[in-house]
């Protein structure tokens, strides 16, 4: 069957394709499309959607940049928990093509930036011809219609510790396949911010536990350890409720979970 590449030079253009065109597709570097669409249109050649750009407290990252280029700019200018999962996506070859866009906008599962970026509490710009939207990656489901991906936001932490864990097949991505994301900042002995996420299945941020753990003195206690294990395995659990997910991925969650924590030991 014949394939439709449409093209736009610039956000208007590319709006104007999605309302005139039907099942009009936007697409980056196609490198995680299982079936390449019939009508689609590359983000790629849309300059707008391709910048990066690093301000004291945040960087903005164009939904067409590729991966490589986020990397390029390096650890300084990176959080190293974003830094991590980005060298956790397939090879460089890859990541060469692969764009941040194509990465969290699967519409089949949450790839493998998806935690990372939640944890960092990464905002997402919408546009459409008639308004702009922004919205937490946490409640980011999909592009509506008639919209696109203008920007991702990502705040640049103080943080004191991170860690970033893929789990599943190491050179594809399935039902068993998930990324976990922690990251904390401590001052004087005590917690003053705290972060963990997960992404696979589904997309989970354990709020609950980050609210109360806000002050809490370090170092943990093997019974403050245990406490903790057991509200992120509760939160979890609660959130997982009608999802189909293994006994495996569950239990590396847990066991995740209680890794991190140890760190702020």
């Amino acid at each position: 069957m014949n394939k439709s590449i449409f093209y736009a030079k610039t956000i208007d253009e590319l709006l104007y394709q999605l309302k005139t065109t039907m099942d009009l597709t936007v697409v980056g570097g196609c490198t995680a499309i299982p079936e390449i669409p019939e009508k689609m249109v590359s983000v790629r050649k849309i300059p707008e959607l391709c910048k990066i750009s690093r301000h004291e407290r945040y960087i903005n990252i164009g939904p067409g940049a590729t991966l490589s280029e986020i990397l390029d700019l390096g650890e300084k200018h990176l959080p190293k928990l974003l830094i991590e999962a980005l060298l956790s996506v397939a090879n460089p070859i890859i990541r060469n093509t692969a764009t941040i866009g194509g990465n969290i906008c699967n519409p089949t599962s949450k790839m493998t930036l998806f935690a990372a970026l939640m944890a960092l509490d990464t905002k997402i710009e919408m546009k459409s011809q008639n308004e702009s939207v922004t919205v937490s990656i946490q409640n980011f489901k999909q592009v509506p219609k008639g919209y696109v991906i203008t920007n991702i936001r990502v705040p640049l932490p103080e943080d004191d510790v991170s860690v970033f864990k893929r789990v599943g097949p190491a050179h594809e991505i399935n039902e068993n396949s998930a990324s976990f994301a922690f990251i904390a900042a401590t001052e004087r002995n005590s917690i003053i911010s705290v972060k963990l996420a997960f992404a696979g299945p589904f997309a989970f941020r354990a709020t609950e536990l980050e609210n109360s753990l806000i002050g809490k003195k370090l170092p943990f206690t093997q019974k403050d350890l245990m406490q903790v294990e057991n509200q992120a395995k509760e939160e979890f659990s609660k959130a997982a409720t009608d999802i189909m997910m293994s006994d495996v991925m569950r239990q590396q969650f847990i066991n995740l979970a209680r890794y991190s924590f140890e760190q702020l030991m």
